[in-house]
């Protein structure tokens, strides 16, 4: 019986092996990155490979893993854990040998080229470097409870609580705070106007929002509308979008009718905000808000406003924001974002189910709008944030693993492919330092 398990143990390791050496051939040699898929893939139909142990080798274990938590929430029985921003093959025994955890992962390929399609853009559209949209406005919400809640004009709760009230949405997949800490995020299923009041606002540290899928999937809340930064968005169309029609694949397609993604450049390790505290010389537990404007906007519990630095905090910015490509949520419903207009909520509609819902709020009188001409400065960050994030960069997966960039003593995602390691060599940076600065 021993031998039996040894002899199917290696068998096991012999096929995940296998797919690895030609997953890493590709990755160098294959003519269109769509290929890549094709490692995994052409395993469905020979039994015994278990992408669980693929998708270790590959991803999770050199420090690739963004933390999306799409192979935990597409897992149908259940192989994973979610501990310290990344998943843990916990119950790999009770894998199936489905492939979708290594079809959901957006670090390992870019979505199928048919994944357009599925989005249903709104037309017309235009793409002007960070994804396909119709339109582009400031909104804010008409509601001044929600105003009184929100961050940057309130736009995304007010989407939901008006999807609550006209019976399109019955739950909202969303980022909440820890009793302890009000800047560290954790996920919520909301399905009323209380628990969505109190998930507004921003936090910069990273949330696992769509672990809430989970609770989603087992009470059978839909239609589900999901908010989150841009690598959990990816996730959720790559769920959505698989070929390996399982029964989780099938219930997100049906059931998530509304992606509601968040403008992100990096977000910020849990140590972070110890560390702000210290900045400013004030207990972290009284930063009640944190914004980020070109710096650090600090709200502390009796209302002060505090300012610092942004190259300052972004020494704490999480690693992992490195092998993500995408400032504008670019697969999203919807696109929001606090730049340009003060008090205002950054807009950018894309698909036909953006278009409906965001029409609906402002037909009824939920939101009001303003063209993005009245602070032209916010078409001009959304551009150059985009651009920056996909600047030198090659495709996640043909980055440097965590711990190579480690030995390279620069873990900056930001400028590590614009001043640090990665950045091209010319005359003008020379050699970049490894502070980030140039010699």
């Amino acid at each position: 019986m021993k031998d039996e398990v040894i002899k199917k143990a290696d068998l096991i390791q012999e096929r995940v092996t296998r797919v690895s050496e030609r997953y890493q051939h590709l990755l160098s040699e294959a003519e269109d990155a769509h290929e890549w898929a094709f490692a995994w893939r052409t395993e469905v139909n020979r039994g015994g490979f278990r992408a669980v142990d693929f998708l270790m080798d590959a991803i999770v274990d050199p420090g690739r893993c963004i933390g999306c938590a799409s192979c935990v929430t597409i897992c149908p029985v259940d192989v994973f854990d979610y501990v310290d921003e990344k998943p843990v093959d916990t119950r790999e025994s009770a894998c199936v040998h489905c492939v979708l955890c290594a079809e959901a992962c957006p670090v390992l390929r870019p979505a199928d080229n048919d994944l357009g399609d599925s989005l249903s853009i709104h037309q017309p559209s235009k793409d002007e470097g960070y994804g396909p949209y119709s339109y582009a406005c400031y909104s804010r919400t008409t509601d001044a409870e929600i105003l009184e809640y929100a961050q940057d004009g309130g736009m995304v709760s007010t989407l939901l609580l008006h999807g609550f009230e006209k019976g399109t949405l019955k739950g909202a997949v969303l980022g909440d705070v820890t009793e302890e800490n009000r800047q560290i995020g954790r996920p919520k299923l909301a399905r009323n106007r209380e628990e969505v009041l109190a998930c507004a606002g921003s936090r910069y540290t990273y949330s696992p929002n769509t672990l809430a899928l989970q609770e989603a999937l087992r009470d059978k809340v839909g239609p589900l509308a999901v908010v989150g930064v841009p690598c959990q968005v990816d996730g959720v169309r790559l769920q959505q979008n698989s070929s390996v029609r399982l029964g989780p694949v099938t219930w997100y397609k049906r059931n998530i009718t509304l992606v509601i993604g968040l403008f992100c450049s990096e977000s910020f390790t849990h140590e972070s905000i110890q560390k702000l505290g210290g900045i400013l010389d004030v207990a972290p537990e009284r930063i009640k808000n944190i914004n980020i404007k070109g710096k650090v906007v600090v709200t502390l519990d009796d209302g002060e406003i505090l300012t610092t630095s942004l190259k300052k905090y972004r020494e704490w910015a999480r690693p992992a924001c490195l092998y993500c490509l995408d400032y504008g949520a670019e697969n999203s419903d919807i696109a929001a974002g606090g730049i340009g207009l003060d008090g205002w909520t950054y807009t950018l509609v894309r698909t036909e189910a953006g278009h409906r819902a965001f029409q609906a709020a402002i037909k009824d009188g939920w939101l009001e709008t303003r063209p993005l001409e009245d602070e032209p400065r916010g078409e001009f960050l959304m551009k150059k944030l985009s651009a920056d994030k996909k600047l030198n960069r090659p495709l996640p997966a043909q980055m440097p693993s965590l711990a190579e960039r480690k030995a390279l003593n620069y873990l900056d995602p930001k400028t590590f492919y614009t001043k640090g390691p990665g950045a091209p060599v010319t005359d003008d940076n020379a050699t970049p330092n490894k502070d980030g600065g140039d010699k």
